[in-house]
């Protein structure tokens, strides 16, 4: 059985946890560091290098992805908003267990249709492959798309 000042202690960590982790988050948006082309470019890049993709075939990527970009855009913004309602909510319902599973699952459902549009975009990409070229595509994608960007690799260090 735990005892009023346990559970005290308890709650000061995490509070504490909390806010170093706030204090992190801000310093890095604060910062205002972009990614840097090298990782902007890195799926352009391994088409090119890798997969040895023409300059058609570079032509036809570039125009799939603007069309990705304005299409998840809007999305993301949406996303955003309905986030801040959701916790909105969530504070508003106490934060009781029915309240934490509606908002985990309806993050979950945004998030779900956000990959499956990722997971397509990834599918066009490969359609611009020739046959030989999707061997090497299919082998080595997930190699570019899991590839930390190059700020964070500094923090790693």
């Amino acid at each position: 059985m735990r005892t009023k000042k346990s559970s005290d202690k308890i709650f000061i960590i995490i509070i504490a946890l909390l806010l170093l982790a706030n204090v992190a988050t801000l310093a890095i948006l604060l910062t205002g560091r972009k990614p840097s082309e090298d990782y902007k470019n890195a799926m352009r890049n391994y088409l090119q290098k890798d997969i040895g993709f023409s300059p058609k075939q570079i032509e036809e990527f570039d125009t799939i992805k603007s069309l990705h970009r304005r299409e998840v855009k809007p999305i993301f913004e949406v996303m955003r908003e309905n986030k801040k309602i959701n916790l909105q909510q969530l504070g508003a319902a106490g934060f009781s267990d029915s309240a934490l599973a509606a908002t985990a699952v309806a993050a979950g459902t945004e998030q779900q249709a956000m990959e499956l549009k990722m997971l397509k975009h990834i599918r066009d990409i490969r359609n611009l492959c020739t046959p030989s070229q999707r061997a090497i595509f299919d082998t080595g994608f997930y190699k570019v798309m899991s590839r930390p960007s190059p700020d964070n690799k500094k923090k790693e260090k």
